[in-house]
């Protein structure tokens, strides 16, 4: 057998359900110039006996004691042999043609780092997983994905290729307390990398009620908010001038709190409420709208308002102003 041109990883943990139609996506691929590799987490069930049923020298499985998602991940890559790292979960499925459209996008883009595409969502349960994907689907471009990447995590990891090269440059996973995928899409985004797009459906999404998304501590609201704060704070500009935050809500309160945590300095909210104009939130005073654009207008400006419309009608308001997104102001949720 030649040299693959593709690695896909795979990690598995007790997924003896769904590991099969996960393995038969990939060898449906229309380009068959890739290589398997499947770890086993600490597997109690029959996942592995389905692994290794298949006869495909293609495939190749290793075992490990339970670690977790990225752990495995990161083992899985450290075995690879291709230059381009395609990720793969236990309970999704790949599209036919999803690598050969992603390898030939990273082919032909030297200057993009990584590939992701748009997303089919399996079995959803409630609206908000199927928002969150029409929401991922809607960024079409790498300056989308940039852009938006303190909304909420912007690429859906199983559906994501990268260079190999491009996840040694940031150390590839950390062990954080919160996501490792979304984490991984900042460092790559902070360092300058593009994350581009394909326009063919390249996954199926699976969702389920013991997705880790809905079940681990990393997920949670808290933890979500502590890695945007964090990341916020690598913004050499965030650190160096401050932020004004717009919205002095729950959410607005959580993110000046986490940020002074960071050592960032907030200077001010912005709020419409005329209740809580003129007031001060822990010491930072909240100005009116009447404000807006003047005061603290050498800050970084956080869009925090959580309400139905809010993100688009402070976009407004900012480009307005002559604020730069991504430059000197972001949108947070």
């Amino acid at each position: 057998m030649s040299d693959p041109l593709v690695s896909i990883v795979l990690p598995v943990f007790n997924a003896e359900e769904t590991i099969a139609e996960a393995i038969e996506s990939c060898l449906r691929q229309s380009m068959g110039s890739f290589e398997l590799i499947v770890v086993l987490d600490g597997c109690a069930d029959r996942s592995g006996e389905i692994v290794r049923s298949y006869n495909d020298p293609r495939i190749r499985v290793f075992e490990m004691e339970r670690q977790g998602v990225a752990p495995a991940a990161t083992e899985a890559i450290r075995a690879s042999r291709t230059d381009f790292i395609a990720r793969m979960d236990a309970d999704d499925i790949s599209h036919p043609e999803r690598l050969s459209s992603q390898h030939r996008f990273l082919s032909e883009s030297s200057v993009v780092s990584a590939v992701s595409g748009q997303v089919h969502l399996l079995n959803p349960l409630g609206d908000g997983m199927q928002r969150y994907v029409d929401w991922v689907n809607g960024l079409e471009t790498a300056e989308d994905i940039a852009r938006e990447r303190f909304v909420e995590c912007p690429v859906i990891q199983p559906s994501l290729m990268m260079r190999r090269s491009s996840f040694h440059e940031i150390r590839g996973y950390r062990e954080v307390e919160w996501a490792e995928d979304h984490d991984l899409f900042l460092r790559m985004l902070e360092r300058g990398m593009q994350i581009g797009k394909v326009d063919e459906t390249v996954l199926s999404w699976r969702d389920s009620a013991d997705r880790l998304t809905r079940t681990h501590p990393a997920y949670s609201e808290e933890q979500v908010w502590r890695m945007k704060a964090h990341h916020l704070a690598r913004q050499p500009k965030v650190s160096s001038w401050g932020v004004a935050i717009c919205g002095a809500g729950p959410i607005g309160k959580r993110l000046a709190r986490l940020l002074k945590e960071e050592g960032v300095v907030v200077h001010g909210f912005f709020e419409v409420n005329p209740r809580r104009v003129g007031e001060e939130i822990g010491g930072v005073p909240v100005a009116g709208p009447g404000e807006f654009g003047e005061r603290w207008r050498d800050a970084v400006l956080l869009s925090a308002v959580g309400v139905e419309g809010g993100r688009t009608r402070v976009r407004e308001l900012a480009e307005g102003e002559g604020y730069a997104e991504g430059v000197d102001f972001w949108c947070c949720c």
